[in-house]
């Protein structure tokens, strides 16, 4: 099932202007060359992938949300747009890079929908190809920073004017519930949806990684892509196809 936060029209109206152009992007931007195809996964409003298409050969971008789609595609045509599901999606092609941003990650909730997802990428990923993909970090326990008067955050509609947000949040197990608030200043105009996402430790996810034969050279703390410690907020990990040698 897919949240309500991103199928909405209502709430995805909101969503370019609470997420704008974020420095992931940028580096995400950097790894790419003219010659190469790009996979992104989890595109959303397509907001990396009508840029990067500028920069890259082909770009493919996929999503599970509809509505997320129609607004990507009213940035640009010159994207292969998919409707596709992270953990389920097959082409007949491969590719050079595969990205996987915005801790897209995190809303597959179950261990085996991560592991098809890292299959996934494993199958469409040529053999010098390079996977990134970020995920936050359980140790650090960010979702406690969530709260109503933590999160308050204000940012101009073109057709609403100034928005009021926040969130809140409960959490069981791996499973963190939170909820995000738009409301229309000085008016009784309220959104509201309801969201699920994991928060799956590290070792785990090395552990599915391995289990889809992928192999992970860089773990970074963050975008200036720094080398990770226990203390980080993200993990980014980019790799390849686990390598076989023959002897």
């Amino acid at each position: 099932m897919i949240d309500k936060l991103y199928q909405d029209s209502n709430l995805v109206q909101f969503y370019d202007y609470d997420n704008p152009w974020s420095e992931s992007y940028d580096v995400l931007s950097n790894f790419v060359k003219i010659d190469d195809s790009v996979l992104d996964i989890g595109c959303g409003t397509g907001t990396l992938a009508s840029e990067l298409i500028h920069r890259c050969k082909e770009i493919y971008a996929l999503d599970i949300s509809v509505e997320m789609l129609t607004r990507a595609k009213e940035k640009t045509l010159n994207v292969n747009w998919i409707h596709a599901s992270a953990s389920s999606f097959s082409f007949d092609k491969k590719f050079d890079f595969i990205f996987l941003s915005g801790h897209s990650f995190q809303t597959l909730l179950t261990e085996n929908d991560r592991l098809k997802l890292l299959k996934n990428i494993e199958n469409h990923l040529k053999d010098d190809g390079t996977f990134v993909f970020d995920s936050r970090n359980p140790l650090v326990q960010e979702w406690t920073t969530w709260g109503e008067k933590e999160s308050i955050r204000y940012f101009k509609h073109p057709n609403h004017g100034i928005i009021k947000a926040w969130n809140d949040w409960e959490a069981k197990d791996e499973i963190i519930t939170y909820q995000t608030f738009y409301e229309v200043l000085h008016t009784d105009k309220r959104w509201v949806a309801s969201s699920q996402i994991s928060f799956p430790m590290k070792e785990e996810i090395y552990s599915l990684l391995d289990q889809a034969e992928l192999s992970v050279k860089h773990l970074y703390v963050d975008w200036q892509l720094n080398p990770y410690t226990d203390k980080s907020n993200e993990m980014i990990f980019v790799g390849s196809k686990r390598i076989i040698s023959l002897k």
